[in-house]
């Protein structure tokens, strides 16, 4: 995983508080990902997300938007009871990624994706796109000046 400099603190009490636990997992985010995947246009969705969009390929100017766009989970909409702290949330985000990370190599194996937890209070997004030569949707420097904190993972590792 890579992160930025603020996600890499954040990451540390998540840690120290074990809030990324797997088996806390909201069952609405249990039951995006149980929805499976679904291939499309040399793209991969979640299906439950792909079936809720009305976008198509030729609306982006690239694969990686187009998957970015409907692959794009804001954790906070996927709560119970009103939601968690932010803490929390972010914590449920990274769990997501995890799991995402472990289903989508155990099913697509051959191809590499990359997943993006942002996180910008109160407001925690996770999306996923395959990754593909000259397109990208994260700057490959993570600790960029940015107003929110991002971490990233892949699904093979990177060459330098």
């Amino acid at each position: 995983m890579k992160t930025s400099q603020q996600m890499e603190s954040l990451c540390d009490e998540i840690r120290d508080g074990n809030l990324d636990d797997p088996r806390a997992l909201p069952q609405k985010l249990l039951a995006l990902l149980a929805g499976g995947f679904v291939e499309e246009e040399q793209c991969v969705f979640l299906s439950v997300l792909k079936r809720e969009t009305a976008v198509k390929r030729l609306d982006f100017a690239d694969r990686t938007g187009y998957e970015c766009f409907v692959n794009r989970i804001h954790i906070e909409d996927y709560l119970e009871n009103g939601g968690l702290p932010p803490l929390e949330m972010l914590g449920r985000g990274i769990a997501l990624a995890r799991e995402l990370k472990a289903q989508l190599s155990r099913l697509h194996g051959a191809k590499h994706f990359r997943i993006i937890v942002a996180f910008h209070r109160p407001s925690c997004t996770v999306r996923f796109h395959t990754v593909r030569p000259d397109e990208e949707w994260v700057d490959k420097d993570a600790n960029g000046h940015r107003a929110e904190a991002i971490a990233v993972f892949d699904t093979r590792e990177i060459e330098p």
